[in-house]
């Protein structure tokens, strides 16, 4: 099969580990050759987790963080870890190096602040990693700042999945299947829908549904000592309690507005500064981490409303990211699908109303189910951002994230090119 060769790069908010991703992209056909995981040692994960939470609440002050000693030294290991891993994908995938257009490099987020949330403040959002590094210690082009164009643009900056997700449509075509939904369940949700309306026309949606591994993950460390709540066992300890739900849902996911973020419609994004953990006194470490569980599927179901009423609602739902390895958190969303899980009193009507759009013999199943390895899909998306730069080819678009005009992203970086550690900030004006 002819078509370009790029390397996908992504390091979430989970803070865990590297993915790599080897795919060839042609017209008609998006083909994975080899993928790889590197995890992040204990010190580099508390490193970024540091920097983080100083860009956290002081975003304006990046230019005097970065030029600290503490900074450019984390970035630089971080990615140094990053060029390993591309270089021993490569290597595992027994092609040389000529064969690769670009790396699509998305670097690690610290910040996201999009219009449609920034209010009277400024817009922004934060990535940080060092693309010249990485071009010089792979040899290799670096595609990188995905998310900036588009802002400037007047657009959220986020989702990038569902224009990916999108282009996986030619072959989940060829299996029969037509209206599906890709949802992630990483540290935040996302989900993508691949649709049409009711002219026949082909319709892509998608938007952040909020915290999903997050407080799982964060509440697994806080009461039990453990990076996370492995296939469920603790929160199967546990009960969906609804009054812990409520407290969840309506303060959990705070815009820096006071919004309640669920609550807000497409096109929106998120960020994980603004999840915080109501008080939650009297309650048992199993329930709250049962309940939290169920959040994670729950909001995902409460954000199908935003599904257009002229959009055919997906009958296949593909899921993907770590999220959906507990088993109850996937036997959740299934239970919701099927109108047999427990729904909060001021939103039973929506959820009725989902339903009867849903209508019968919805398929809720792994990425993997249909030949698309969802280890490596949000790598993955940043080798298509790559192969879509190269082709200039746009990614977002307004119904997606509310730019102005379909949008080309991403800048190009070479090796032995000048350096540029710190990169993708953006601060557009205000629409």
């Amino acid at each position: 099969m002819d078509g370009i060769k790029t390397i996908g790069v992504m390091t979430g908010n989970s803070l865990d580990a590297v993915d790599v991703i080897v795919t060839q992209f042609s017209e008609d056909n998006i083909k994975d050759i080899q993928g790889l995981t590197l995890p992040y040692s204990n010190a580099l994960r508390k490193k970024i987790q540091h920097i983080k939470d100083l860009l956290k609440d002081n975003p304006q002050s990046l230019t005097q963080i970065a030029q600290t000693k503490e900074f450019i030294s984390t970035i630089n290991e971080y990615t140094t870890l990053v060029a390993k891993a591309v270089n021993e994908v490569i290597k595992r995938a027994k092609i040389n190096k000529s064969e690769i257009a670009a790396i699509g490099f998305h670097g690690q987020t610290c910040g996201h602040l999009p219009p449609s949330l920034a209010g009277t403040s400024q817009a922004y959002t934060i990535q940080v990693g060092n693309p010249n590094l990485l071009a010089d210690l792979t040899s290799l082009p670096v595609i990188y700042d995905f998310r900036s164009d588009d802002m400037l643009n007047g657009g959220e900056g986020a989702p990038l999945a569902p224009m990916h997700n999108a282009h996986l449509a030619a072959s989940l075509k060829a299996q029969g299947i037509t209206e599906f939904a890709f949802c992630n369940g990483g540290n935040t949700g996302n989900i993508a829908i691949v649709s049409q309306n009711q002219n026949g026309e082909n319709v892509v949606l998608g938007w952040d549904s909020g915290p999903f591994n997050h407080f799982p993950d964060m509440l697994a460390q806080k009461f039990f000592k453990k990076n996370y709540d492995r296939n469920g066992f603790y929160g199967s300890q546990g009960t969906i309690n609804p009054e812990i739900l409520k407290r969840l849902f309506d303060n959990a996911a705070q815009t820096p507005q006071g919004e309640n973020y669920y609550l807000l419609p497409p096109p929106k994004s998120s960020d994980p500064a603004w999840y915080h953990l109501p008080d939650l006194q009297g309650f048992t470490p199993w329930d709250i981490l049962r309940t939290a569980e169920y959040l994670s599927s729950y909001a995902m179901f409460h954000s199908l409303q935003y599904v257009p009423e002229n959009v055919t609602m997906p009958k296949h739902f593909l899921v993907f990211g770590g999220g959906w390895k507990n088993p109850q958190t996937l036997h959740d969303f299934k239970k919701l699908i099927d109108r047999d899980a427990l729904v909060l009193p001021e939103h039973q009507s929506i959820f009725k109303h989902i339903n009867q759009r849903l209508g019968k013999n919805c398929h809720v199943c792994w990425s993997d189910e249909f030949g698309i390895n969802g280890q490596y899909m949000e790598a993955r998306i940043m080798a298509d951002l790559a192969y879509c730069k190269i082709k200039n080819i746009p990614f977002t678009t307004p119904q997606i994230t509310n730019c102005r005009t379909p949008t080309v992203c991403g800048k190009w970086c070479y090796p032995k090119s000048s350096q540029q550690l710190l990169f993708n900030r953006a601060y557009p004006g205000r629409k």
